[in-house]
């Protein structure tokens, strides 16, 4: 009855089970060991190669049902005179509210994004695509920067004054960056 048992096998599926038969350095295992082994590896590689329903860019999440606020994890601290002097009154837009913010003494645009709670990996995302002029790295204390959020509170755009000009940033619908100007 044991014999029976491969002839009923397809024949790729009976050359795929003893493939790990001729693999030299799997001789010591025994043959369960040895199919296990290429079993544990396919499965491996499916569960890598398994799409998954992640959005292209980060999504904002509204508040939790019972309206309870989430506690931030790192304490905050704002100096009410400064952000009132460098946030301007939002100029509406069809992709959203343009705000204005003013570099202060040795700021970064990524200190600046932090500081005003927006996402800092959307300034890594502008400076793939800088140029080689680097208006983003080379900001001067006191230079006016000009970002773009959408209602939802993404950041669609970026306008900053560059050596040749205004430089605007804008987001593609996949949620990488293009310098459009």
């Amino acid at each position: 009855m044991a014999s029976d048992a491969p002839s009923r096998l397809p024949g790729w599926l009976s050359k795929v089970w003893h493939l790990t038969d001729d693999v030299r350095w799997m001789n010591p295992l025994p043959p369960a060991h040895r199919r296990g082994i290429v079993i544990a590896l396919l499965v491996m590689l499916l569960a890598f190669l398994w799409p998954t329903n992640t959005p292209p860019y980060p999504v904002e999440r509204s508040q939790t049902q019972s309206g309870e606020k989430e506690v931030p994890m790192q304490a905050e601290i704002y100096d009410q005179n400064a952000s009132q002097q460098n946030a301007q009154p939002p100029k509406a837009d069809s992709q959203g509210a343009w705000r204005s913010y003013t570099i202060a003494s040795g700021q970064t645009l990524a200190q600046l994004f932090r500081d005003n709670n927006l996402p800092v990996g959307d300034v890594f995302a502008m400076a793939r695509v800088e140029g080689s002029d680097q208006p983003l790295s080379a900001l001067q204390s006191g230079q006016q920067v000009k970002i773009r959020q959408s209602a939802q509170g993404v950041v669609t755009g970026l306008t900053v004054d560059g050596a040749n000009g205004p430089v605007l940033f804008t987001r593609q619908p996949d949620g990488t960056f293009i310098r459009a100007q």
